[in-house]
């Protein structure tokens, strides 16, 4: 028997006795979530919108607590009985109601995502699939839980800011505590702005298979992969979609056919996966996977209800984005094939690649493949003075490949059998060696890698200089600093408002 729900999650989800109920909850989960990024959250952004005008009716509100514009004293205000500075604190009164329902709407979005988290992960202890002992699962859950607290933070901002707006009409803007309360409902909508920015470069949401993605932290990945694109792909997987991953790989391979290669199958199949994501048509695409895949394993394949063929788009786009070292250094190799270039070493393939803007880290991917018929043993060495380690030094042994997955010749993209590109590459990556090493910078600024193959006596085999800037990333840096600047304005405009208050009271008792 699994654990009780949480308190959250009980709020949420259904009984299981109720027909339906799993549906229905993913149903209504769908329109929340629909809503909200049309609307809320992206979309109309009222989030972010509606803030942004009530700066501007608070400002107007305190620039004429004393006197109306004309326009508005001569043709209006009669008409109405209200000054302009009352109708602008009444106005933003009514817009900071409107961001309250946006906050607090968003807020119940995250907290039904967060409840379908825990309900999938104890439905995946159920299974027998455990989601916690996965590596990342306890920063990924932090990640959530900071995430609502955050949105919990901006709602009560949000509905202080409401209260003190109602003094503000109870006391009159052109009064010294309507003005002190006028300040203090600004610093808290300035406050609550600054409790959500954080949250935008993390959204999460448990509708799309791939909704966890961007709000998961690859943790540390190994130096050495093995099956190049199923490690690199299993390394950017949140938790929950790697255990279905291990499940959906399991069930994958017992459509393969006959005879071919396991490690060779996987290749072929997520390296025509990426082409298809980088253009290959659906035709071709099925013809290749034809090639690896039984009837049976198509259907699998192309009927799958997580990882659908929009999902991997999802995902190799979201690596794409990640590491676009690696797949340039694997698009370099394909136009290399493609047009039947020499490599730069007849009896050994050098690749290495790295971002041209590095902004948290830098991931230097290098590929070796042995070409000839003898062990080959190789020294790598990476120095540096702008990252951390500043001095890399590895030995590799090389064996040769089962095959020589080379061509002088120019090569097909795709074609019946394993003698075109996509045949080639699969195999290339499968006897490569590929290193995949997370390199820290320590400045900002333009920085130098320099990499050196090198035979164990020393002797330089090849070197390359790769030349690189290192900035930060400018949504991140912006959403950043806009919250650390909320907090100071709003943290610094309630506190004077508070010793401004209480100033008034104490001149007003004497």
């Amino acid at each position: 028997m699994g654990e009780e729900p949480s308190e959250v999650t009980a709020e949420v989800l259904p009984t299981e006795s109720e027909a339906g109920s799993r549906f229905g909850f993913r149903l209504s989960e769908s329109i929340i979530h629909a809503i909200d990024r049309q609307i809320v959250s992206s979309g109309l952004r009222l989030i972010m919108f509606l803030p942004a005008f009530a700066a501007i009716t608070y400002f107007s509100s305190w620039a004429f607590s004393q006197t109306s514009p004309l326009f508005w004293e001569d043709n209006i205000e009669p008409n109405i009985g209200m000054g302009f500075s009352m109708f602008t604190a009444s106005l933003s009164f009514v817009v900071v109601l409107g961001y309250i329902l946006a906050v607090g709407f968003h807020r119940y979005r995250v907290r039904i995502s967060l409840a379908t988290f825990h309900h999938q992960v104890d439905q995946s202890n159920i299974d027998h699939r455990s989601v916690q002992s996965l590596q990342g699962y306890d920063g990924l859950l932090y990640q959530l839980e900071n995430s609502m607290s955050h949105h919990t933070k901006s709602l009560f901002f949000a509905c202080c800011s409401a209260l003190m707006l109602i003094a503000v009409l109870w006391n009159g803007p052109s009064t010294e505590f309507g003005q002190l309360f006028l300040l203090a409902s600004s610093s808290f909508l300035v406050l609550s702005v600054g409790q959500h920015l954080p949250t935008r470069s993390t959204p999460f949401n448990m509708v799309e298979q791939t909704g966890l993605l961007a709000a998961y932290t690859p943790p540390v990945h190994p130096s050495t992969l093995n099956m190049v694109f199923n490690d690199l792909i299993k390394t950017h997987m949140d938790p929950l979609l790697r255990s279905q991953y291990d499940e959906y790989t399991k069930e994958l391979e017992q459509g393969f056919k006959r005879g071919i290669n396991r490690h060779f199958a996987h290749e072929k199949f997520l390296m025509t996966l990426y082409r298809h994501a980088t253009g290959l048509d659906r035709k071709t695409l099925e013809s290749e996977m034809s090639e690896i895949l039984t009837k049976k394993g198509m259907e699998f394949v192309f009927t799958h209800d997580v990882f659908t063929l929009e999902a991997w788009l999802v995902l190799l786009g979201l690596i794409n984005q990640r590491c676009p070292a690696f797949f340039r250094m694997v698009d370099r190799l394909k136009q290399d094939l493609e047009s039947g270039r020499e490599p730069a070493m007849k009896d050994l393939i050098f690749e290495v690649d790295m971002e041209n803007v590095v902004t948290d880290k830098a991931n230097l991917f290098t590929l070796f493949h042995n070409l000839s018929n003898k062990t080959r043993t190789v020294v790598f060495r990476v120095q540096t003075p702008n990252f951390e380690p500043k001095d890399l030094a590895l030995t590799y042994r090389l064996e040769p490949g089962e095959t020589y997955w080379w061509s002088n010749e120019a090569l097909p993209l795709a074609a019946e059998g394993n003698e075109d590109v996509l045949g080639k590459m699969s195999g290339l990556l499968k006897d490569s060696t590929v290193s995949w090493q997370t390199l820290i910078p320590t400045t900002n600024g333009d920085a130098t890698v320099s990499v050196r193959l090198e035979e164990t006596n020393g002797e330089l085999l090849l070197g390359r200089q790769i030349n690189v800037r290192v900035r930060a990333e400018f949504r991140q840096w912006l959403r950043t600093t806009g919250s650390y600047v909320a907090y100071l304005f709003g943290g610094f405009g309630l506190m004077s408002s508070i010793i401004f208050m209480i100033i008034q009271i104490f001149d007003t008792a004497v």
